[in-house]
């Protein structure tokens, strides 16, 4: 026999499509809605009679909301004639779904969103019937509705998000980034929108100022310093200002440690990066880089061999230092526990960089640069 409990846990599946339907003004109404139940009475009458007035007490005919149960009156060799056999179970409306599970308060909030939002912006009626749960528990709707208006008729503002002259918290944007990036591809007009982007990166697809990431740099040769027109050898760079570098024949390093960038030695016409693990990957649309002479060392471990394959992936003329063996072998005394990271071998590894990743994989050791002496890092790099 069915208990209320069970009945309000099935009852609380039903409320996304009953929304769903209230929703959709080409829906039928579900209501009444039947509930699948198990109604077969125990053999045990004294449990049969709990289980019944249970059920009865808390229905809608003793609560006055709620489900409904449908009696029958049968004639029973275990329990004789008597009416308390229920037949069915049903939701008589919706009224009586959102009391049954508790839900009457949200969806009074998610119905005044949903009246706001066709009102202002009807071009989002599509979304709604996908998208309604976003917003359930959002008490900012009508601001973030304000931030899409001011949208449609600034494009592209040239702004911090924070800077909008609109009378909503400063950070309402920072907090609702999906839910705007869904909205604007919908509300916007497509040049309005840079569509190389994705919607994570929310600020440069839709045309806000942003803070750029800057990538650690050191200059290694001071000629090449002086030829740059910089005041020091160690700068803190965004991306684009690193592009517009103007570089010829430049040796580039790649390093994957802070320590490791500032303790590199002179190397004529050198300039290192901190790669920063796969954030690497900012480095990809520099455009000198494709005819630089690139050098990568990284961490000895299964992570800096892949980091390694990417990068080469992107710049196929990358060489590495101290990522082979016999390096791996010299210091190995001082190695830690990998991450237990066992990928595939990259392909873009050589014959010497491949034996490297494998020994690190199959032994799960990590040999961070820090460990590996200056000299030999001199060295490595004079070859």
């Amino acid at each position: 026999m069915i208990t209320p409990t069970e009945i309000r846990e099935k009852a609380t599946k039903i409320y996304p499509r009953a929304v769903a339907a209230w929703l959709d003004p080409l829906a039928h109404d579900p209501f009444p809605w039947r509930i699948p139940a198990n109604l077969k009475l125990f053999d045990v009458p004294s449990k049969n009679i709990d289980s019944v007035q249970r059920l009865r007490g808390s229905s809608k005919e003793t609560i006055g909301f709620g489900y409904s149960v449908e009696w029958e009156t049968r004639n029973s060799r275990t329990h004789g004639v008597n009416d308390f056999f229920p037949k069915a179970i049903t939701i008589d409306s919706f009224y009586d779904l959102l009391k049954l599970t508790s839900k009457l308060n949200e969806f009074q909030r998610l119905e005044k969103s949903v009246q706001m939002i066709r009102q202002r912006l009807p071009e989002l009626e599509q979304w709604l019937k996908q998208g309604w749960q976003r917003i359930v528990e959002l008490d900012a709707v009508e601001d973030l509705i304000a931030v899409a208006e001011f949208l449609i008729q600034n494009p592209r503002p040239s702004c911090f998000a924070r800077e909008l002259p609109l009378a909503v918290p400063t950070k309402l944007i920072q907090q609702n980034k999906a839910l705007l990036a869904q909205w604007l591809d919908i509300l916007l007009p497509d040049e309005s929108i840079d569509c190389s982007c994705d919607p994570g990166h929310f600020e440069q697809r839709y045309g806000f100022r942003y803070f750029r990431k800057h990538i650690l740099t050191r200059i290694l040769d001071t000629e090449l310093q002086r030829e740059l027109g910089l005041f020091t050898e160690e700068l803190s760079l965004p991306r684009h200002a690193i592009a517009n570098l103007r570089l010829e024949d430049a040796r580039v390093v790649i390093v994957e440690n802070q320590v490791t960038l500032l303790t590199l030695p002179p190397v004529d016409r050198g300039i290192a990066f901190f790669g920063m693990g796969m954030g690497i990957t900012q480095l990809f649309e520099i455009p000198w880089l494709q005819y630089s002479l690139i050098t990568y060392w990284g961490d000895l471990d299964v992570q800096g061999f892949e980091i390694l394959a990417l990068l080469r992936r992107r710049f196929p003329n990358t060489n590495s230092i101290l990522m082979d063996l016999r390096t791996i072998l010299e210091f190995e005394h001082l190695a830690t526990s990998g991450t237990g990271h066992s990928p595939t071998l990259p392909s873009e590894l050589n014959e010497q960089e491949a034996e490297a990743f494998l020994y690190c994989s199959a032994n799960n050791l990590r040999i961070e640069q820090e460990h590996i002496l200056q000299h030999h890092v001199n060295e490595a790099l004079r070859g």
